[in-house]
């Protein structure tokens, strides 16, 4: 399969159910020193003992790559076994949003005359 091929799809919310058998999910944030760390895991579906379950391999946990870097990454893991999509989650960008306006000095109102 071509990188091309694999789909990149914004991943599920937590309580949301993957619907496809196989897939690889990318997940990056901020570590409690603000570095930017990812999480990549190859996810399948499989029957055992008459139930379906997750089989989930982490190929990396904490790992400091970007989002972007990440993704690639995973795109070219996934192209290469044939797995057809990639869930991907980026909260390094809410997080530092949320921490830029967190540093921001309050706007301080004068009364107009």
């Amino acid at each position: 399969m071509k990188a091309t091929e694999v789909r990149i799809l914004k991943a599920l919310d937590p309580g949301e159910s993957y619907v496809d058998p196989t897939f690889v999910l990318v997940e990056t944030h901020a570590d409690d020193d603000g570095e930017t760390v990812t999480t990549i895991e190859h996810v399948t579906s499989k029957v055992v003992n008459g139930k379906e379950r997750w089989q989930i391999i982490t190929l990396g946990q904490s790992v400091p790559l970007t989002h972007a870097g990440a993704l690639e990454w995973g795109v070219s893991f996934a192209a290469s076994r044939d797995v057809p999509v990639v869930y991907q989650r980026d909260e390094t960008m809410t997080n530092y949003a949320a921490a830029r306006s967190a540093e921001l000095p309050a706007a301080a109102s004068s009364p107009s005359k």
